[in-house]
């Protein structure tokens, strides 16, 4: 690939997904991270994107892809196929947690919607206003320190009530994964924390992510792939379906 194909790609993903990684990039077109550095950095000086420690985001505004509703269109027909498996999962009876997650807002739909009679507990208010609208639901919110950012309760009180329940089920979403590296990440420590009690308390746990989320890299690793039940994507993709069931990981 010449550098001007790699410049127009890389501005491609930061239009996409609101922000990039060094890392993630250099390891994507098999460059060094200090050609993809100075790619940056030029692409910074046009105006192109702003340069941001480790990466970069999309001029349009610093960190767009954090706040989850600004998401929901982004890898749409994806993310609404994840959310169809992720429901059919789900039985009678369960109490079940959502995290704070674009794609659980499609699934969160999907229950107030059903006629499944569930317990849902979740950290985020989005989906805590949805599934309360389901006439077979019972919801359920645990409280603490609120983030806007991320619509959602985040923080050591949310993380300690939380820590004293017990979930049948729980999906949990995740800015990136990377198989090679076994781990799931995110980019608040505080939503990894959340992430990391709720998954300690689950009887069976997924990550439900779109697949242009496999084999990047994010800031804040909250767990290893190999420590969910299984992982809920789109798509048929064979080397990750491969590289899964190496660590023992099923994908749905």
């Amino acid at each position: 690939m010449f550098k001007a194909e790699r410049l127009d790609a890389i501005l491609e993903e930061v239009t996409l997904e609101g922000r990039v990684t060094t890392t993630a990039l250099a390891k994507r077109f098999g460059v060094s991270e200090d050609s993809i550095r100075k790619d940056l950095q030029g692409l910074g000086a046009q105006g192109k994107l702003q340069r941001v420690y480790g990466g970069a985001v999309s001029i349009d505004t610093e960190q767009p892809s954090r706040t989850v509703t600004s998401r929901l269109d982004c890898h749409r027909p994806q993310k609404l196929e994840i959310a169809q498996k992720a429901y059919d999962l789900i039985e009678d009876g369960q109490t079940i947690f959502l995290d704070i997650s674009s794609t659980n807002l499609f699934l969160a739909d999907l229950l107030a919607q059903g006629d499944k009679r569930v317990i849902v507990i979740s950290n985020m208010l989005d989906v805590v206003k949805k599934v309360a609208a389901g006439r077979n639901i019972e919801a359920q919110c645990p409280g603490g320190k609120v983030n806007l950012e991320l619509s959602g309760f985040v923080g050591a009180s949310t993380a300690r009530m939380l820590g004293k329940l017990r979930f049948d089920i729980s999906f949990l979403g995740t800015l990136e994964m990377n198989i090679e590296e076994d781990c799931a990440s995110t980019f608040d420590m505080e939503d990894g924390t959340i992430k990391q009690t709720v998954l300690e308390n689950s009887r069976r746990s997924y990550l439900v992510a779109d697949s242009h989320k496999f084999n990047k890299r994010g800031e804040y690793r909250y767990a290893r792939l190999s420590d969910f039940t299984g992982i809920i994507t789109d798509g048929e993709d064979a080397a990750h379906r491969q590289a899964a069931a190496a660590l023992g990981i099923e994908v749905i």
